[in-house]
């Protein structure tokens, strides 16, 4: 037999092999590109703009995770918006996908009087029942106060810092001890005007920066 058969057998059971393998990575794959498929299909006809779809907020462990983040979105943004619809306040509740995790946006004129950071009666309604709903979740959930950009001028909160703390520590409070949301997995963050959704140049937009986020926080 020729010596160079036996090199040539070799070769072709190495490239053998090697088929064999990328094979059977490109079917573990699989599913993962099944499901990019269907979010790209969703995403691209519309249903995201629609909010018609209604999933639960859970993975295979019932926590938020990033690669459910599309119907995670839809479940919470459609179980928000007839929320903020029944009680009147649709303008003033919102849902949006960040880097970290989801985001419910409340504004600050629906939860605070101009310049105070305490909660204000008639919203603790829609926190009651966001606290209902967070509170069935595993995910960390950070508050977020922001401000607009204009200087307060208080005796209690000597600048924005002070009153986006207390704004985000009221909420954070009373979703602990009210809203039923286990107290560890509850933090409170001040970021003042510094994160702006929108530009401060007119009353409205400046509304729109005086808020307070609860992101529920993608896990790792």
């Amino acid at each position: 037999m020729e010596r160079w058969l036996l090199t040539y057998a070799d070769l072709i059971t190495l490239l053998l092999v090697f088929f064999v393998v990328m094979y059977s990575i490109a079917k573990a794959d699989e599913k993962k590109f099944a499901r990019l498929s269907t979010v790209l299909q969703k995403a691209f006809s519309g249903i995201v703009l629609e909010g018609s779809d209604r999933t639960a907020l859970a993975g295979d462990d019932g926590a938020v995770t990033g690669d459910s983040v599309l119907d995670d979105f839809l479940g919470l943004r459609t179980e928000m918006g007839k929320l903020a619809s029944d009680m009147g306040v649709l303008n003033q509740v919102s849902v949006s996908v960040q880097k970290e995790g989801i985001a419910i946006s409340l504004s600050g004129n629906l939860l605070f009087d101009s310049g105070r950071a305490e909660i204000r009666g008639e919203s603790t309604n829609v926190l009651d029942k966001i606290g209902e709903r967070l509170s069935n979740i595993p995910n960390d959930i950070r508050v977020e106060g922001h401000t607009d950009n204009i200087q307060i001028d208080s005796d209690i909160y000597p600048t924005n810092w002070e009153l986006s703390a207390a704004r985000a520590t009221a909420v954070t409070r009373y979703l602990a001890e009210t809203g039923g949301v286990a107290p560890k997995r509850l933090s409170a963050q001040a970021y003042s005007e510094y994160q702006p959704v929108a530009d401060n140049t007119t009353r409205e937009k400046r509304a729109m920066n005086r808020r307070v986020d609860l992101l529920i926080v993608y896990q790792k």
